[in-house]
């Protein structure tokens, strides 16, 4: 009998208790995270306390009781227990500030003695006491430098493992050591146990993409893989919580940016066109299905993933996978000579436009071995993807004289003539494009026209000068070309 009154006595002690509940669903923003929670609470005298890390925004709270209303809510913040080691490891970051701030006086007191040896000069009359006066000082003021980087290295050694033991207690949850408590202020509850559901923002969590970018030239095949890399500052883990990524923007992003003045200068009829026409396409690429991926779903205002129940200890990253995306493709390199002596590794795929996908860092893969690290970055309509630097093609360019430098009278003339020396260091062939940008006439009066061998395709749309060919194994293919623009002379020429 009196061990089960111990038990009932602790047990209503406990349920009188703030709540100490872990998050049951958590949406990850990239930067932010909605949490939610629920517990089964005593109300005592009508109040409902609920505790809130302390990275949490009290201003996003909402709740819902199973029974009765909440008439109002308070906050206040309250100091917690801190993890086991965050004390040693405060002080052990104390004594490093007390260390370094005592190196860099010592460096200050260097400073001052460096100026006053250098103004302690006493009048020496002969020539052999001049030589070993300059001589002491030159002595006297190496021994000071020497002193003096050492102090700047014992300084970056600090740094180093200051740095070292913030990223400990980071992880140890030290920068999390106290709670929001939020009493709700109820009526109609009663005094038994309410099921209680709350969410807040946390601003201490996030995710990030991370790619693999797989091209298989001997295949045909693109591979994207994705994965997210979580990461939560809540000070407790989070154990079995039910995470969905979602790939909205940063919330401070309300409204749109407002739209500058377009103020014209001259005929501009034909760049207008060509930018006109382009941002048309874009517009319409937005409206272009997605292709389906084994986890995604669209938002609102975006895409979101289901990763199912997950473990995200706080103050460490933990990485899931999240989704994979495989394309027919085909692959050339990209030449640009007049920009670069370099070739890029290109695929076009056949799909009509790469996923919809939030940008984010990539290792790109070529034929099984790692060729570049960047940000991947996708926008509806695009076909094309890099994957770096082919180190076995190259370009080199000749600038060439002028073949036809005849201007109407007045008027003035502008050639670009060059020849791009293309090289194939594989021992198969490979596809080559070429591209060269073609001159944007901002006046109606003015003309061009363009020559080339082999010759070149015109994108009005990019307004770019094209080329494809195919180069053998270990040989030169070349390009050359050339472009006049004519100026009459009661036209200005604008050129870039």
């Amino acid at each position: 009998m009196k061990l089960r009154l111990l038990l009932l006595t602790a047990m209503a002690l406990f349920s009188s208790m703030p709540a100490q509940a872990r998050p049951v669903s958590v949406v990850l923003y990239p930067a932010g995270a909605l949490v939610t929670e629920e517990e089964t609470i005593r109300p005592e005298g009508g109040n409902i306390v609920l505790r809130l890390p302390a990275g949490a925004d009290e201003g996003s709270l909402e709740f819902s009781l199973a029974k009765g209303t909440a008439e109002g809510w308070t906050a206040e913040m309250r100091k917690g227990e801190l993890p086991s080691g965050v004390d040693g490891l405060r002080r052990e970051l104390n004594a490093l500030d007390d260390e370094a701030a005592l190196l860099r006086a010592r460096r200050e007191n260097l400073t001052y003695e460096r100026q006053f040896q250098s103004l302690r000069k006493s009048p020496v009359s002969d020539e052999a006491g001049r030589e070993t006066q300059e001589k002491n000082l030159a002595a006297r003021l190496e021994e000071i430098a020497v002193k003096d980087a050492s102090l700047a290295a014992s300084l970056r050694d600090l740094a180093a493992r200051r740095k070292s033991l913030e990223q400990r207690l980071e992880e140890l949850g030290g920068r999390n050591d106290g709670m929001i408590e939020c009493t709700l202020h109820t009526s109609g509850t009663g005094t038994e146990p309410v099921p209680v559901r709350w969410s807040y923002y946390l601003n201490d969590a996030g995710w990030q993409p991370r790619y693999l970018v797989r091209a298989e030239q001997d295949e045909g095949k693109v591979v994207i893989a994705m994965e997210a890399v979580l990461r939560q500052g809540s000070g407790a883990d989070w154990n079995d919580v039910a995470v969905t990524l979602s790939s909205t923007e940063d919330f401070r992003s309300v409204t749109p940016p407002p739209l500058p003045e377009w103020i014209m200068g001259g005929e501009n009829v034909r760049a207008a066109k060509s930018m006109n026409l382009m941002a048309a396409r874009a517009a319409a690429g937005n409206d272009e299905a997605m292709p389906a991926g084994a986890s995604v779903l669209s938002h609102a205002s975006g895409l979101r993933w289901n990763l199912g129940r997950v473990n995200v200890p706080a103050g460490a990253r933990a990485a899931r996978p999240v989704d994979s995306h495989e394309f027919e493709a085909s692959f050339f390199r990209l030449v640009r000579p007049t920009e670069d002596g370099r070739a890029w590794i290109t695929a076009v795929l056949d799909e009509e436009s790469l996923p919809l996908l939030p940008a984010g860092q990539a290792a790109f893969m070529v034929d099984g071995t790692e060729n570049a690290r960047g940000v991947l970055r996708t926008t509806p309509g695009d076909r094309r993807l890099s994957f770096g630097v082919d180190q076995l093609v190259t370009v080199k360019k000749h600038e060439l004289p002028a073949d036809n430098t005849e201007a109407p009278a007045g008027g003035k003339v502008e050639v670009r003539h060059w020849r791009a020396d293309i090289f194939n260091g594989h021992d198969k062939p490979v596809e080559v494009r070429a591209e060269a940008a073609a001159p944007i006439l901002r006046n109606a009066r003015m003309s061009a026209k363009a020559k080339s061998r082999p010759a070149a395709d015109f994108n009005e749309e990019l307004s770019l000068y094209e080329w494809r060919l195919e180069i053998p194994a270990r040989k030169t293919s070349s390009i050359t070309h050339e472009v006049t623009v004519i100026t009459p002379a009661d036209a200005s020429a604008v050129s870039k």
